[in-house]
């Protein structure tokens, strides 16, 4: 494909991402004052097996741009690249409006004319040359973006205009004639909460937009990164990923759009239903983890929007952490032979359905 002169800025920047912890009184859930799901912002999260930062970058690049720069609000958030995508480097700023301004001056200077500007926590699906020749065609400064939801944060920007004016007051002079604005049909997540992280995992499964999980499709509707250990009595319902080096424990059952990330364990008996493992989790032994997003020893309950620390290493933890409340190898080899002998027949009527009750049942 030919270069159409064209570069690119996408801003990683931090925001809210995190929700409160609840107050759950349950004798394996506290009370947490501060802290938050994600450390890093839902764009350099991975979903079955990229982050949408990634996914975002390989689209650019394969308009063939002639550069691609990403500003980052702090180091901590320059996402770990799986592909290789050309012509991209990283540069760290506190204040992004100035970056975003230098690099679009940086790149008139170099004879690029025209970029993209992208804020990475919006995904979007759409043909970017159609849009290019949109804001061409239309001669102005700054081309908006918007869908059925309202405004898009991707813009097509004239580099050369956008070292005199800040880039707020280009879209929003632009935004004062609907006619310059450009509509997008295509596929378009937000990620303005945690749950839309689940719905682009499910989306991506029900094959709803153009990028698709990451990894080999073993079967039909079931994506295998590389790594990836399956118990052969573990049942995986398509449409299901399991991300590289995660593992699937006996009797274990992964059904219903649910996405396991990298270096995860699902231990033993336990159903992930219409839920998303975020990488370096486990899940412990015979539970009912449903509707929920959860990373190493947090969970988020998506119906009834709270969020909970679990302190029982045996229920929630980081891959690789010590368990705190160890069982004694008598006590877990008595457990493991009764979920053998329910292996045909599973009972799940008063199982605890992780993130799901208020409390556990004796």
């Amino acid at each position: 494909m030919k270069s159409v002169g064209l570069g690119a800025v996408v801003v990683i920047g931090a925001k809210n991402q995190g929700l409160s912890p609840s107050h759950v009184q349950s004798p394996n859930v506290s009370d947490v004052p501060e802290g938050s799901l994600l450390p890093e912002p839902m764009e350099c999260v991975e979903v079955a097996g990229r982050s949408l930062v990634e996914r975002s970058l390989e689209r650019l690049a394969a308009v063939n741009l002639e550069a691609i720069s990403v500003v980052v609000e702090s180091a901590a958030f320059i996402p770990t690249l799986r592909t290789d995508c050309r012509n991209v480097e990283f540069r760290v700023a506190s204040d992004l409006k100035t970056a975003i301004r230098q690099e679009l001056s940086n790149y008139s200077q170099q004879g690029i004319e025209h970029a993209f500007v992208n804020w990475a926590s919006v995904y979007v699906e759409t043909d970017l040359l159609d849009l290019f020749s949109f804001h061409r065609e239309a001669q102005q400064a700054a081309t908006p973006t918007f869908d059925q939801q309202g405004p898009l944060a991707l813009w097509v920007v004239d580099c050369a205009k956008a070292q005199h004016l800040p880039l707020e007051k280009l879209l929003r002079i632009a935004g004062q004639n609907a006619a310059s604005e450009y509509f997008i049909r295509e596929y378009v997540n937000r990620l303005d909460h945690p749950r839309d992280l689940r719905q682009f995992a499910s989306d991506m499964l029900r094959g709803r937009c153009r990028t698709g999980p990451y990894g080999r499709e073993v079967r039909p509707g079931v994506w295998l990164d590389e790594g990836a250990e399956i118990h052969r009595r573990a049942r995986v319902v398509a449409p299901a990923y399991i991300g590289g080096g995660s593992k699937v424990r006996a009797d274990a059952l992964i059904t219903r759009f649910s996405n396991i990330e990298r270096d995860c364990c699902i231990d033993c008996g336990t159903a992930v239903e219409d839920s998303s493992v975020l990488a370096n989790t486990s899940v412990g032994i015979w539970l009912d983890l449903c509707h929920a997003v959860v990373r190493e020893n947090m969970l988020l309950n998506l119906e009834r929007d709270v969020l909970i620390e679990i302190l029982d290493s045996r229920v929630l933890r980081a891959s690789g952490a010590s368990r705190r409340f160890a069982p004694k190898t008598s006590e877990r080899r008595e457990v493991l032979e009764q979920i053998s002998d329910l292996q045909e027949t599973r009972q799940v009527l008063n199982a605890w359905q992780l993130g799901n009750n208020n409390l556990i049942q004796e």
